[in-house]
């Protein structure tokens, strides 16, 4: 099987990565710091017509203050549509409850984005969204307060896949 990561060379990303690396996918990945920027529309382009063949895409690269996330997410939905493929969105815990001003912009594009996981939730491709609380990354050190692990949300994903014969999780929101 393949899979396409987004935001594949730190934090979240890595993790996701280094997860199906190590269950023997073959696996791409599509950060900045390999050329690929998804504000970009040349770029996302590039990384659809890479991932075509994928069985899974994750969809975590995030891009302060603009939509590209979403972006990504529309174009690998339409490419996947009717097909038995499973995209993985990284969402956010954060847009369950108010945020600061300095994190709106942020939080504002993390409800677009299960919005419109919420609205393809009944067919194929199955989309997956994961909303993860404040996670112990390098994106966040700055933050105080209690982080989940990167190994939680591998946790939590892996029980999603390992069991998607029994259940058909669209949405799971989990932190401390």
């Amino acid at each position: 099987m393949k899979v396409s990561v987004t935001g594949h060379t730190s934090g979240i990303g890595n993790s996701i990565f280094n997860y199906f690396k190590n269950k023997n996918y073959v696996c791409q990945g599509f950060s900045r710091s390999t050329g690929y920027n998804i504000d970009l529309a040349e770029d996302r382009n590039k990384i659809l017509e890479l991932s075509k063949d994928s069985d899974i895409f994750v969809n975590n690269a995030y891009s302060n203050f603009n939509d590209s996330q979403l972006e990504v997410l529309k174009l690998v939905t339409s490419e996947f549509f009717n097909q038995d493929k499973i995209i993985i969105n990284i969402s956010s815990r954060i847009t369950e409850r108010n945020s600061s001003k300095f994190l709106e912009n942020y939080r504002q594009s993390k409800i677009e984005l299960d919005q419109f996981c919420q609205s393809h939730s009944n067919m194929f491709p199955w989309i997956i969204n994961l909303k993860p609380g404040l996670t112990d990354t390098r994106r966040v050190h700055q933050f105080s307060g209690s982080k989940i692990k990167t190994e939680d949300i591998i946790n939590v994903l892996d029980f999603i896949l390992e069991n998607r014969e029994k259940y058909k999780v669209t949405t799971i929101t989990f932190g401390l």
